[in-house]
């Protein structure tokens, strides 16, 4: 929804596209968050309603869901290499701690 001049006590509107053909307001663009596979999988549901509702064809539809599916496996590489080296860390503090000589036991 567009915010109209004094909606929040400020005088600023959003930005807005015009077509240049038509001159024509067009909607802003969403804004799109692919910082987890939540959000992967949730685009790639809109990405489908778009298909069928014919809103865009299917061949385009077919490619964004493609660049999609590599964000989601960049995601899960991602998260792996991170738990992979938190636990390379772990085995390495717990090898360090073995090899301390142990105290003498004094009796």
């Amino acid at each position: 929804m567009k915010q109209e001049p004094g909606d929040n006590g400020s005088d600023k509107r959003e930005p807005e596209v015009i077509d240049g053909q038509s001159g024509l307001i067009c909607p802003t663009p969403r804004t799109i968050n692919l910082s987890n596979l939540r959000d992967v999988r949730l685009e790639l549901a809109h990405v489908y309603r778009e298909i069928d509702a014919g809103r865009i064809k299917s061949q385009e539809g077919t490619r964004r869901a493609y660049v999609l599916r590599q964000i989601a496996d960049i995601l899960v590489s991602a998260e792996l290499e991170k738990r992979i080296v938190q636990l390379e860390e772990k085995h390495e503090q717990r090898m360090q701690q073995a090899a301390r000589p142990a105290l003498p036991l004094q009796h």
